[in-house]
């Protein structure tokens, strides 16, 4: 059964995690805001991303790169990206491959009274292997 949580703006239904594929991928639906997105980072797997509704401006290695309803595109582990919706309301699929990403918004829902602080946000995406840009 899927779970949905709120965090730093985002809506994340996690659609399928590590647990439910034996650890090969997770699969999380976003609906985001505009405006609201995630700081320059990367990590060691590889994401998937498929627009449903609106733009996506995925700043892939600091270069705006903006997918609209209909496309898709292949992050690889180790690029520097930085989701940020475009429009009033995004809507997306992202595939991580391994299995796994879903700690990272668990645990910042599990913080979620002390994420008002930037430094404690990237302490805890930090400890669940996302590396800041900074």
């Amino acid at each position: 059964m899927a779970t949905t949580i709120e965090v730093l703006g985002d809506k994340v239904t996690l659609r399928l995690t590590s647990t439910d594929t034996n650890g090969k991928y997770s699969f999380l639906e976003f609906e985001t805001p505009e405006g609201v997105g995630q700081p320059p980072h990367s990590h060691n797997w590889d994401e998937t991303y498929v627009i449903l509704e609106g733009e996506l401006d995925l700043n892939l290695n600091g270069v705006s790169t903006i997918i609209s309803a209909g496309r898709s595109i292949d992050v690889p582990a180790g690029t520097i990206h930085a989701p940020i919706s475009k429009q009033k309301n995004t809507r997306y699929v992202m595939v991580a491959q391994p299995g796994g990403v879903e700690s990272v918004f668990t645990s910042l829902e599990a913080n979620s009274s002390s994420l008002d602080d930037m430094q404690r946000v990237v302490e805890i995406v930090t400890k669940e292997g996302v590396n800041i840009a900074m």
